[in-house]
């Protein structure tokens, strides 16, 4: 049975603010919109037989009233259009996390750390744009990932975190074995060694221990440095009643470590109670009074969360049902709340002995974990392995660039038809500029150094798999046996230029050497030469604008744009450092 959310409760529960007038509703710092509720088709057919959207009105009056969007409910949600977008690019959005930020009565830096993505098969959802579109919406200055036993997600949580421009911290959900006993933790890498030792951990429980997908004490304190610990939230009567084993930990992870503190309500009696007694048990053994807690042991609010809003609380449901056949911990409330939520459910779990500072300072703790990490990926270099030539290549080939144009043109001498070789060598060059713009070389070199071992070892190999077949320059080197041609195989299914960074531009390309008498010296800032040709044709930017000049005209400061070919193989060859000749 569908359930109906009217428009007004759709954005109560978004925390959106907005007024409604009549049929139009309007939402400060995102614009104007028509409210479409009654009606039977969202699309319609017009006379010339495209199927466009179903509206009431022509979209050139609303426009010129400035009504931008029309809103609409379907199911169970409330959507959006542009409606300046181009009818046949329409697309639907949800309405939620657009205009103004909420108000909120609490103010204080919370950071969203539980959170548990799509990334985390069959229990966690969501993208993790719209993880971050929704923290940043929400007031959050950033987020952390905790998936359970995958680090899959951090690459995009970097990625979708810069882009949103939120800070974000790289965390990691796991079990403890401790002699006879199971424990649950959070880890948070805090600098750089501590994300190295975060990706051994995920081998230790992932690759090491693949069958029970946990970790050994020993193995965890030993990959301490760097990361901070958060003891979860059912772990309060283990602490209780293994003191004796705190203090390594304590002094592994730099002399601190958490319990984590969830208000979270769940829907079976029995998981609410456990919980309850859980961190209970904590407070009752740890906690001093006066913000002070014992063996340095810190609580930290830090709510698991599995779905985005409210309303996609059957999300977690399904996926543990496809996943066991049966859901586990279930909720309603396991979504990123705002920061009143969470205060509200505090107050209704914890006594007057725990004052709002505790609520604060539970608060701070997350700040101190995000805020000071310095983990990151470094997206400034391609960490692709390099292909390692055997001697006899070296002495064959001298370098790995010319091995694999030498490997191209035996294939064409033996694989093209006759006749046919224009057509071919086309193909050719266009897909090895693109692969070598790409810096993928030493990949393609790797992959046929696999294949050969393969075969040589009598492991059956296929003929090709996906888009690789149609790649000719693969078919050539021997990797796939599948003439991309024969077939009319697109090369672009297998790298798409745009995708690969390689945007149409008009680019300066170097071309082959040439005698010259009259040359230009270019000097770089790395004190490194280069001696082009007085009428060589460069494009450059010179105060924010590109022109294209001669090597003559070229003034200090220029920013010369070379085509990313030539600054990966050709430039390396021919930047002079000192000597330089007439030859250029």
């Amino acid at each position: 049975m569908k359930e109906v959310v009217s428009l007004k409760e759709w954005l109560d529960n978004h925390n959106l603010t907005y007024s409604l007038r009549k049929d139009v509703l309007v939402i400060p710092g995102f614009g104007r919109c028509l409210i479409q509720d009654n009606y039977d088709h969202i699309f319609r057919q017009t006379k010339d037989g495209d199927v466009v959207f179903n509206s009431i009105e022509n979209y050139s009056y609303l426009i010129a009233d400035e009504i931008y969007y029309i809103v609409f409910s379907f199911g169970c949600r409330w959507y959006y259009i542009d409606i300046r977008k181009d009818p046949s690019d329409l697309q639907f959005k949800i309405l939620r996390y657009v205009g103004e930020s909420p108000k909120f009565e609490h103010e204080c830096g919370f950071y969203p750390l539980g959170l548990h993505s799509g990334f985390e098969l069959l229990n966690g959802s969501g993208l993790l744009k719209d993880w971050c579109a929704k923290a940043k919406f929400l007031g959050y200055k950033g987020i952390a990932v905790a998936d359970r036993n995958t680090m899959a997600a951090s690459l995009d949580l970097q990625q979708s975190a810069t882009d949103a421009g939120l800070k974000y911290c790289f965390g990691y959900s796991l079990t403890v074995r401790i002699g006879l006993d199971k424990v649950g933790v959070k880890i948070y890498a805090a600098t750089q060694q501590g994300f190295r030792n975060m990706l051994r951990i995920q081998k230790a429980v992932a690759v090491d221990n693949f069958e029970t997908k946990e970790i050994d004490l020993i193995t965890l304190l030993n990959l301490a440095e760097g990361n901070t610990l958060v003891f979860d939230k059912w772990s309060g009567h283990w602490l209780t009643e293994n003191k004796n084993v705190l203090q390594d930990f304590v002094d592994a992870f730099d002399g601190w470590v958490y319990f984590q503190v969830d208000t979270t309500e769940y829907r079976a009696d029995r998981i609410d109670s456990t919980l309850l007694q859980s961190q209970k048990a904590y407070f009752d053994n740890f906690y001093l009074g006066n913000l002070e807690y014992s063996m340095n042991i810190r609580p930290i609010l830090i709510q698991d969360v599995y779905y985005l809003d409210k309303e996609d609380w059957r999300t977690k449901i399904i996926l543990n049902k496809v996943d066991t056949g049966a859901a586990h911990e279930q909720s309603y409330k396991q979504y990123l709340k705002t920061i009143d939520e969470i205060y509200v459910e505090f107050r209704a779990l914890f006594s007057d002995r725990y004052d709002d500072e505790v609520f604060y300072d539970m608060c701070a703790a997350t700040a101190d974990i995000i805020e000071n990490t310095t983990a990151a990926y470094d997206l400034s270099d391609n960490y692709a392995p390099k292909y390692d030539m055997t001697p006899q290549e070296q002495v064959k080939y001298g370098d790995t660039l010319t091995m694999f144009r030498e490997l191209i043109e035996e294939g064409f001498r033996k694989l093209v038809p006759e006749g046919e070789e224009e057509v071919y060598r086309k193909r050719v060059e266009y897909e090895k500029y693109v692969i070598e713009s790409t810096d993928n070389v030493d990949y393609f070199l790797i992959q046929r150094d696999e294949l050969n071992w393969a075969q040589e070892n009598g492991i059956l190999t296929g003929i090709g798999r996906g888009s690789a077949g149609g790649c000719l320059l693969l078919y050539l080197m021997g990797i796939t046996f599948i003439d991309p041609l024969k077939y009319d195989l697109i090369f672009e299914r297998f790298l798409l230029p745009e995708r690969a960074g390689l945007e149409p531009d008009k680019v300066t390309i170097m071309a082959d050497d040439i005698e010259s008498s009259d040359y230009f010296e270019v000097a770089f800032d790395n004190d490194t030469r280069l001696l082009l040709d007085k009428d060589a044709e460069l494009v450059v930017i010179r105060d924010g604008e590109q022109l294209t000049v001669y090597a003559d005209e070229l003034q200090e400061g220029d920013d010369i744009q070379f085509d990313n070919c030539d600054l990966l193989h050709t430039l390396p060859h021919k930047l002079l450092h000192e000597n330089p000749t007439h030859n250029s």
